[in-house]
């Protein structure tokens, strides 16, 4: 999918950043690129569960994966822009979708007790307030879940629970993770990648992305 067109168009301001970030060909960072967002999804969900390695990471993956984009097309600036847009709702997906996911296969879902709530204010992404939830489950035994206002729960009340009988994958509410949902958004997510691509290498083959693009590589087979 990943064809090489290494191009060079006159006056483009996005191209001329490529170059000079050493970028000479999509062929391997824009894979590249995708691989560290996998490799970030991978280190919020799995332990050591670190979502500001995760964001740095995906940051860094989707800029990547952007600028190997720009290059297939040749340097216009609309290449980068879908490009980052794409990798950036795949990143987004796989944290979140891709955690219910997760728990749906990998996970229990159980009936379980909230037995205690603490309410705590957190400036870690953003200035807000959360709540972090004591359940105590059948299976699992005394769990901890951190949500946001809009998903507190009252203690003493009976909630199901997705948790990891492992202990990899972190605990959530049930209600927060739609088996249906998730799955549909990460088939959007990976679909919006594969677009950006093909679209971006019909516009490269076509030479419609500028008078003076020159293939120097056939597209792969």
């Amino acid at each position: 999918m990943f064809a090489d067109y290494s191009c060079a168009v006159a006056g483009s301001p996005a191209g001329v950043l490529a170059q000079r970030l050493g970028i000479r060909t999509g062929r391997v960072v824009a894979p590249a690129g995708l691989l560290v967002v996998f490799a970030g999804t991978a280190l919020f969900l799995l332990p050591p569960h670190s979502a500001i390695a995760a964001i740095g990471l995906g940051i860094g993956g989707v800029c990547a994966f952007a600028l190997g984009v720009l290059r297939f097309a040749g340097g216009p600036w609309w290449a980068l822009i879908i490009a980052v847009a794409s990798g950036a709702l795949l990143f987004a997906a796989l944290n979140v979708a891709g955690r219910g996911l997760a728990l749906h296969l990998f996970g229990q879902d159980e009936s379980c007790l909230v037995v205690h709530r603490e309410e705590v204010e957190t400036t870690a992404r953003y200035p807000h307030e959360g709540f972090v939830h004591t359940v105590r489950c059948p299976a699992a035994g005394t769990l901890t879940i951190r949500t946001d206002s809009t998903d507190r729960q009252e203690p003493g009340a009976r909630v199901d629970v997705l948790d990891d009988p492992g202990g990899l994958l972190e605990p959530d509410f049930a209600h927060r993770h739609d088996l249906a949902v998730d799955v549909l958004v990460l088939v959007a997510a990976l679909g919006s990648v594969v677009a950006t691509v093909l679209f971006v290498r019909s516009r490269a083959g076509s030479g419609s992305t500028g008078k003076n693009v020159e293939k120097v590589f056939r597209p792969a087979s």
